[in-house]
């Protein structure tokens, strides 16, 4: 690490961004929290949510704003692995004293491990997972919310309007998962739900989540079925995780903890407590590659 008089990890989903203010010693001085940062959706949305987190988190450690540029961010970012959206990210004029980036899967699977080999199962409104062998990531599933993500948040959503439309259209029972979805929307037609939901971003979809998996614990047979289904998926891919590295898994993401039952046995039993959040492990991850240089 350089001498830089304070530090911040930053943890950017596709939800949310949270960042930790550490000073030289490695003291948690202070948290804050600010809105999407997957820089492959929106490089500009996602500059403003690292920046505003940071910006909270120095002010819930009760230091002045200047403080900003006495800080080195260190940062774990959804859609870092896109090179596109990296390259962009790499000519930010930023405010900060140095600013570092990877992906937000990298840093959490080192903090999950201190460093160590191991896997992670990530889902929240994304969803993938990652090996980690000898210092190398490799990466499974995780390919956003067009194209995967399946078993996320995101994608159950939706599967569920998804549902709802062929329903509203007569071609599913209407039940209680498309009269769920309805009333979360206020939308009571296929136009109506359509027009609402063309242009969302994959956190609006993400907040059917709760109310599918209430469902799928009533034994409400659609939402159980997507449940079960993500749930293979996502069972599937920490498999191949757990193969690869060796190691012990750790679940992590908004949505992990409330998945993790329908998870298979297997899987739910080599499951164990990470030894860092993704805020401290985005400075350790960034701070050994520094250097091994």
């Amino acid at each position: 690490m350089t001498q830089s008089t304070f530090y911040a990890g930053v943890d950017g989903g596709g939800t949310k961004c949270r960042a930790e203010l550490y000073d030289a010693a490695g003291n948690l001085l202070g948290a804050g929290i600010s809105g999407s940062a997957n820089i492959a959706r929106s490089g500009s949305v996602a500059r403003e949510s690292i920046l505003a987190s940071v910006q909270h988190a120095i002010a819930e450690a009760e230091l002045p704003p200047e403080t900003l540029a006495n800080t080195a961010v260190y940062a774990g970012l959804a859609g870092a692995n896109v090179p596109s959206a990296a390259g962009a990210l790499r000519n930010w004029q930023h405010p900060f004293q140095q600013f570092h980036f990877t992906s937000d899967l990298h840093t959490a699977l080192f903090g999950a491990h201190g460093g160590a080999n191991g896997a992670v199962l990530v889902v929240g409104t994304g969803s993938c997972a990652a090996a980690l062998v000898d210092g190398t990531l490799v990466q499974y599933g995780g390919h956003g919310f067009l194209l995967g993500d399946k078993g996320s948040g995101a994608w159950l959503g939706k599967q569920a309007v998804t549902h709802t439309l062929e329903a509203l259209d007569g071609l599913q029972e209407f039940g209680g998962l498309a009269k769920a979805v309805c009333q979360h929307y206020q939308c009571h037609s296929a136009v109506a739900l359509v027009d609402k939901l063309n242009h969302a971003s994959p956190g609006v979809f993400g907040e059917l989540c709760p109310i599918i998996l209430q469902l799928a614990h009533r034994d409400d047979a659609t939402a159980l079925a997507l449940v079960e289904e993500g749930s293979r998926y996502l069972s599937a891919i920490a498999r191949q995780a757990m193969g690869k590295s060796g190691g012990d898994l750790v679940i992590t993401g908004g949505v992990a903890g409330a998945l993790a039952p329908w998870l298979d046995p297997a899987v739910q039993n080599a499951v164990r407590e990470h030894q860092f959040g993704p805020e401290w492990g985005a400075i350790l991850l960034l701070r050994a590659q520094q250097e091994a240089q």
